[in-house]
């Protein structure tokens, strides 16, 4: 029975010991099957490597500490802490004795937890800070104070500070406590009040010679920190400027050195006291140093900034506040920015607007905030398809560039029928989306809905760009579940009439179910399903952080993601896109972004993920950025050149809108270069604003295809207007400059700031919603339109920069309050220079401006906008040729102007007197 038990025991440990590195296993095997297996031992020897030399020296000096007083430990246990309550003391009780063998058993046992906590979590903090100091890449720049390469504050600082913290702390939380146990124990008795006289402070030799020890270690240390702290010195926030300014060098530059000094006499006279029985060479250094340090550091910085510098601020931090623009500049490259003037009044005439027919023929109309309901509702198909996201992108249409709004159908296991969540559907048959939909950025139907390029399931395309040959989409935004695929239970595909069509993953990524793979992984989930299970085969395999964000994060932490991946279909295969930016809030004097931890950043990388098979490429697409050629002789393989990248998703790749947004936001103080105007904020922006919901909010960044002033052709551009900052009292929401970013071929990632004149007034886009709002007839329908019942949409109002000048589009859209409706593009308002017009379409808005020379925009198929493309809804009758969708366009606005008719007469009837005007345009709507 013994024996028995023994057998039970082992097995139960080593149940726990593979249960405990089954989630280790797990991800060597996922690391491995994706081909970054040096992603995944790098970091763990990293970390095992410091946290074992961190420890060790940590537990010399704690188990040194503890063993040296070992012997009061034993007596202070033995003879002070035993019970001497005599009178219910039972006397044949034995007495509490506290061995040596057991106190030096104790004291190692206490040592090694300590140490290995300590070093555990330094180890998993600083294991990247140890790897970036030994492959540090030089940045080629230097800092305005010291004169130092920026790689020291980016790579060696963090370094240096990392094992300053791993040992500084412990050895003085060490110190205090074995100090208060010498106090405890009478080792240490202190016989007066004044410390600094002779005699005041009596210890044992021993315990002195074991204190002065680990003085000589701190006042070492603190030497060493004091120094570290030096260079800190630029990302002080004393007073205005962000870095070192004229307190920082002129009075804690000085302090810092004399406590410097200071440590290192404390140190000296330390170890001076070994042979001398004098306590005060151990008090009064650390009194002195206590004492000095609040009075030159902390003080004495306080009374020159508040005394010397704020009376005269401009003049003393003025060479300060340059430094801090100028690395801000760099720090969000700022300083690559390419200043243009733009007129903003040139008069558009037809010839400009035709030789801007790319921009015409590009205008979104289709808002991405609407459209995600439209896609999901009309394109959903199944209650557990979703759309999560409509992505912007351009492809190349019958040679010409075309905006696209897109989106993948993921598969949402979360939106089945609660009846079907069972184990089977959850892990072994809903594994998978299919597809996407698609439409032109100015594509709309005759009632309002955008005309898709590619729909329904399997997708349905008449463009060869579009066409899918592998449509599923194993890795999404959505797959947040562990799935297991290629079981003999056939995995749905898609919907197919009365049944539904069945695939199997065949993809080359996933974990095998090997035998012990099997058990592993059993133990890793804590479900025997894989055994009991008759569907999981050999030839099986677990998919598993299927979520692309969560699956680069995994990969690659260090990196930091944007949070709006996208789709591009390449060569039939879905493949997602992320960027990915090295940020560091190491880089002087630069400011740190709001509610972030970064003064630097760059898109550095972008990453490819395969939506079928989730395969993983890592593109260098800056490799002049330091941070990123550190982390390439980290990971040497990781990162390909971006020479590699296939040209087919080159030319999907997209200037990142969170990026843009940043600089945006940094730009509104930063595009100021002179210190004086900066420190006055004489000339700053704000982002320009729009109306959503009837609520000002700042216009987001926006992708268009447009003709970039001086160039020839269109191109995919991101852009965003700017305001003058404006206060409580003084509201200023004229434009004053406009940024644009190119991403197209060797333009890619230029940034180009477009000023306006200053001596007149531009509208800027929250002028034009005011003017939108002000004007009688779009006013009185908007208002009809959003009564009871229906509510009115306004899209993004969007400022595009034509001839010297700008015009102003914004699609309205009508929505039913009833839930499940689709909103509806009803009307497109345009607006230039002080002419306003709202028509049904876009082509009839420019001639009413411009006239009837003015260009027609066309979508891929049709001649107009107005005219939906000719496809199967068009018959052939008797030879000649019925569109159905013009017919259906005909009766849509008959159907309006019916609309229109009764609410006005119910408008009519609840007014009391009717008013010329009103009463002239009711007759004109009578008779039509």
């Amino acid at each position: 029975m013994y024996r028995i038990y023994k057998i039970l025991i082992a097995i139960i440990i080593v149940v726990a010991l593979l249960t405990a590195t089954s989630g280790m296993f797990e991800d060597w095997l996922w690391f491995s099957d994706l081909g970054y297996s040096q992603l995944f031992w790098t970091p763990f020897l990293s970390k095992l490597l410091f946290q074992a030399v961190n420890g060790t020296i940590l537990f010399l000096f704690i188990a040194g500490t503890l063993l040296s007083v070992r012997h009061a430990i034993i007596t202070f246990v033995n003879q002070r802490m035993r019970l001497r309550l005599h009178l219910v003391q039972d006397m044949n009780r034995p007495a509490l004795n506290l061995s040596n063998r057991k106190a030096t058993i104790w004291l190692l046992i206490i040592s090694a937890m300590v140490s290995i906590g300590i070093s555990f979590v330094a180890g998993f903090k600083g294991w990247l800070d140890i790897l970036s100091f030994t492959h540090a890449s030089d940045f080629g720049q230097i800092d305005p104070i010291f004169g130092k390469d920026l790689s020291f504050y980016f790579f060696k600082l963090p370094f240096l500070n990392t094992i300053f913290n791993a040992f500084f702390g412990p050895l003085f939380l060490l110190t205090l406590f074995t100090v208060i146990f010498y106090v405890v124990t009478g080792v240490i008795r202190f016989n007066s009040k004044k410390l600094w006289q002779n005699g005041a402070i009596t210890m044992g030799s021993d315990c002195r010679r074991h204190i002065a020890f680990l003085i000589c270690i701190l006042f070492a240390l603190k030497a060493f920190g004091y120094y570290l702290d030096i260079y800190k010195l630029v990302y002080s926030t004393h007073g205005h400027v962000v870095g070192a300014g004229f307190t920082d060098l002129n009075a804690t530059l000085p302090a810092l050195k004399v406590l410097i000094v200071l440590c290192v006499i404390g140190f000296i006279l330390a170890l001076i006291s070994f042979p001398f029985q004098d306590s005060r060479l151990l008090t009064v250094p650390i009194a002195l140093n206590f004492i000095v340090g609040i009075l030159i550091y902390s003080i004495f910085p306080t009374l020159i900034q508040s005394f010397i510098v704020l009376p005269n601020e401009l003049n003393k931090e003025k060479p300060y506040i340059s430094n801090e623009i100028q690395l801000t500049r760099f720090g969000y490259g700022l300083d690559a920015i390419k200043e243009v003037e733009y007129p903003g009044n040139t008069p558009i005439t037809i010839d400009a607007l035709n030789q801007d027919l790319g921009t015409i023929n590009n205008i979104r109309l289709n808002d991405a905030r609407p459209l995600l309901q439209t896609y999901n509702q009309k394109q959903g198909i199944r209650l557990y398809y979703k759309f999560n996201d409509i992505d912007i992108d351009r492809y190349t249409i019958n040679g010409e560039s075309r905006q696209v709004m897109i989106g993948p159908r993921e598969i949402s296991t979360p939106d089945l029928d609660p009846k079907a969540m069972t184990f089977v559907n959850m892990r072994f048959k809903y594994t998978h989306g299919f597809g996407a939909s698609a439409s032109f950025a100015n594509a709309v139907t005759a009632e309002g809905l955008p005309s898709f390029a590619i729909k329904d399931v399997p997708p349905i395309t008449d463009f060869p760009q579009f066409k899918m040959t592998e449509p599923r989409i194993y890795y999404g935004e959505l797959t947040n579940d562990w799935v297991v695929a290629n079981t003999t239970a056939k995995e749905f595909d898609y919907p197919q009439g009365n049944s539904n069509a069945e695939n199997s993953y065949k993809g080359k990524t996933g974990i095998p179910f090997t035998p012990f793979n099997k058990l592993m992984l059993s133990l890793r989930h804590a479900t025997p399903r894989f055994y009991l299970s008759s569907e999981v085969t050999p030839t099986s395999k677990m998919l598993i952080y299927r979520n692309i964000t969560e699956r680069v994060q995994k990969l690659a932490p260090f990196l930091t993601y944007d949070t709006d991946p996208y789709m591009v279909i390449d060569s039939g295969r879905i493949k997602w896109i992320i960027d990915a930016y090295t940020t560091s809030n190491a880089l002087p004097y630069s400011h740190v972004y709001p509610d972030q931890d970064f003064n630097y950043i760059r898109n550095s990388v972008k990453v490819v993920i395969d939506a079928y098979d989730g395969t993983v490429d890592f593109y260098a697409v800056d490799p002049n950025d330091p941070i990123l050629k550190t982390y390439m002789k980290i990971f040497p393989g990781v990162f390909k050149d971006q020479s590699a990248l296939p040209p087919s998703l080159v030319a999907h790749l997209r200037y990142p809108e969170t990026l843009f947004s940043i600089q945006s936001n940094m730009l509104e103080n930063f595009h100021m270069t002179n210190a004086s105007v900066f420190y006055n904020k004489e000339d700053a922006w704000n982002i320009a604003q729009e109306l959503f919901d009837q609520e000002p909010q700042n216009v987001a960044p926006y992708y268009t295809i447009m003709k970039i002033p001086g160039e020839d052709k269109p191109e995919f551009v991101l852009m965003l207007p700017f305001t003058p900052a404006s206060s409580a009292t003084n509201t200023r929401n004229n434009m004053i400059a406009w940024m644009a970013a190119r991403m197209d071929g060797e333009h890619y990632g230029e940034l180009v700031l477009y000023k306006l004149p200053k001596n007149f007034e531009i509208d800027g886009p929250l002028q034009i919603e005011s003017r939108i709002d002000q004007d009688p007839g779009i006013s009185e329908q908007l208002s009809l339109w959003d009564q009871k019942g229906s509510r009115v949409i306004r899209g993004n109002l969007l400022a595009l920069p034509i001839g010297g000048n700008f015009l102003y589009v914004e699609p309205i859209y009508l929505q039913s309050d009833k839930g499940g409706s689709i909103p509806e593009m009803k009307r497109v308002i345009l607006a230039y220079q002080d002419r306003l017009v709202m028509t049904e379409n876009l082509g009839a808005a420019l001639t009413q401006l411009f006239g009837d020379g003015a260009p027609q925009p066309t979508t891929p198929g049709q001649s107009t906008t107005s005219t939906p493309p000719v496809t199967q809804n068009e018959t052939q009758v008797n030879q000649g040729t019925i569109n159905i969708t013009s017919v259906l366009d005909q009766m849509n606005q008959i159907r309006e102007l019916l609309d229109n008719l009764e609410a006005q007469l119910k408008g009519l009837q609840v007014q009391e007197q009717t008013s010329p005007e009103n009463s002239a345009e009711n007759s004109t709507i009578a008779n039509q």
